[in-house]
């Protein structure tokens, strides 16, 4: 036994972290190995006896105390967080509500609702709406005409994000008031996002457009049903008949342009995107119709002149009528009777026939066209022509009154006249069983109102009485011959007289004549 005691002592020395363990057990491990009593004996050894049992049962009763004491605080820990958890679950309900990254409910923008919906469900829903201006089909109607305005020929742009970070501020944040109340932003929040589902607020956004670009369509309407007025005309004149055709007269139309881009504009700001704007033109009436060509357009002025029993000459004179008859005279253009009958030559007929050529009467080829360029001459006064070109003879002729003649010689003395009218005339010419006849036709001069010619003679020259002798020794010796005859001068003055149904109601200078004095020269040998 002591043998043992002493073995025992050294094995705890050598391993003292062995746990201790009863007694009871010891001895059955040592009655196992055979190094102690038998099992079942009852005998202990004497160094766990003496006081191992008792510390144990201390360490192991400490540590229970602690399991409970941690096992109790835990269960009341979990009570008070039971009790807690408890206690916030409405306040964590409406930090749900209020945290929710969604538009509020009763939340609309341009009458859209959206509220619960995401910004990105918000922006499409508002896109796809007709205030977008993606419905927009603007029907303008101007005169039976039609147009649409769609977003390819105006797009519209609207700030949705502007007003969508407006409406996303709806029951987000608190007000004035709050802060001097009892009333947390917290719940003020929370009440905001109820008291919107029973008051709801609506936002609308702003539609911007291109008044520019506005413009151009309004412009382009505009060159549409712009017109102008279509005055009636002479479509044809026949020479033989004297008769008249006239087109057709059509009325104009102006659209106000500036009333229509407003009207347009109007709509657009009050988002009628599908409406209609009707407009109309203002007719412009032509000042020329065809009813008034039809009673208006007849014959204006005529004058016929005699002429002598001269054949040649009135071979030329016939030709001359023909190259002039038949010419139309359309407004502002201006005629020349050298450029109508151009050169009289053999050619073409005419012949030698008496003719004024440095004071004296000699024979020339296409003498005596004169008389039709001065008969035309007073058809053209008396049809108010403006006269551009017009010279008296050397001497007056014998077909027409002092004042009243218009000499031509080619190419460098013309007759020419403008026709300043609004209406084209028409000379008819021609000679016949020995006169010469001009008529022109066109537009009247006015209701009853005709002109006449009237000359007023303001001087006279008479020529010596003595006449200038001049050598000529071509002439057989002793003999004399006239080479020009003593001729008196005049100054004669020419007025046109308006006429009003006969009666004079004004009178217009026309043009002056001055017809030099010629003195007797007679040649000799």
């Amino acid at each position: 036994m002591p043998q043992n005691d002493g073995n025992d002592r050294q094995m705890r020395a050598a391993y003292p972290a062995e746990p201790q363990r009863p007694v009871a057990y010891r001895a059955r491990q040592d009655a196992y190995s055979g190094s102690g009593p038998a099992y079942g004996e009852g005998e202990i050894n004497p160094g766990w006896a003496a006081g191992g049992a008792p510390r144990r049962q201390r360490h192991t009763a400490f540590w229970a105390l602690v399991a409970f004491s941690c096992f109790s605080l835990l269960c009341l820990m979990g009570y008070f967080i039971s009790s807690l958890y408890q206690a916030y679950r409405p306040f964590r309900q409406k930090a749900a509500i209020v945290g929710q990254n969604t538009f509020a409910q009763g939340v609309l923008v341009d009458n859209v609702h959206i509220g619960g919906m995401s910004r990105a469900q918000a922006a499409e829903a508002l896109k796809s709406s007709a205030a977008a201006g993606g419905g927009l089909w603007l029907t303008v109607q101007v005169d039976g005409q039609t147009w649409v305005i769609t977003p390819d020929e105006l797009p519209l742009e609207r700030n949705i994000q502007s007003v969508l970070d407006t409406a996303y501020a709806v029951g987000r944040q608190g007000s004035v008031e709050t802060i001097a109340s009892s009333v947390t932003p917290f719940e003020y929040r929370y009440a905001y996002l109820y008291h919107t589902v029973t008051a709801p607020v609506n936002l609308y956004t702003d539609v911007t457009y291109s008044g520019e670009k506005l413009w151009e369509l309004v412009r382009v309407i505009e060159n549409r049903v712009n017109r102008e007025a279509v005055d009636a005309q002479v479509a044809t004149f026949d020479f033989s008949t004297r008769a008249f055709t006239f087109t057709q007269d059509q009325q104009g139309a102006r659209l106000d342009a500036e009333a229509l881009y407003r009207s347009i504009a109007a709509e657009l700001d009050r988002k009628n995107y599908t409406g209609t704007v009707t407009a109309s033109t203002q007719p412009i009436m032509p000042k020329v119709t065809k009813a008034e060509l039809m009673s208006s357009f007849s014959l204006i002025s005529t004058y016929t002149t005699q002429t002598t029993s001269d054949a040649n000459r009135n071979n030329n004179i016939s030709l001359a009528a023909a190259a002039v008859n038949g010419t139309a005279v359309m407004p502002g253009e201006t005629f020349s009777f050298n450029r109508a009958t151009g050169q009289r030559t053999l050619e073409k007929g005419y012949l030698p026939a008496a003719a004024i050529a440095g004071g004296a009467t000699v024979d020339e080829v296409g003498g005596g066209v004169c008389q039709v360029s001065s008969t035309l001459f007073n058809a053209a006064a008396m049809a108010d022509m403006t006269i551009l070109a017009r010279s008296p003879h050397t001497w007056p002729s014998n077909y027409v009154e002092k004042g009243r003649d218009a000499t031509v010689n080619w190419p460098n003395l013309d007759f020419s006249f403008r026709n300043d009218k609004a209406a084209p005339i028409f000379i008819v010419a021609w000679y016949r069983q020995r006169q010469c006849t001009v008529e022109i036709y066109g537009a009247a001069l006015g209701p009853g109102v005709s002109i006449d010619l009237t000359t007023q003679l303001t001087a006279v020259y008479d020529p010596p009485a003595e006449p200038i002798y001049e050598n000529n020794p071509l002439l057989e010796p002793g003999s004399t011959q006239e080479k020009k005859k003593a001729r008196t001068g005049y100054v004669v003055e020419t007025y046109k007289i308006y006429r009003q149904n006969g009666a004079e109601t004004r009178r217009e200078w026309l043009c002056t004549s001055n017809y030099p004095m010629i003195q007797q020269v007679i040649e000799y040998n």
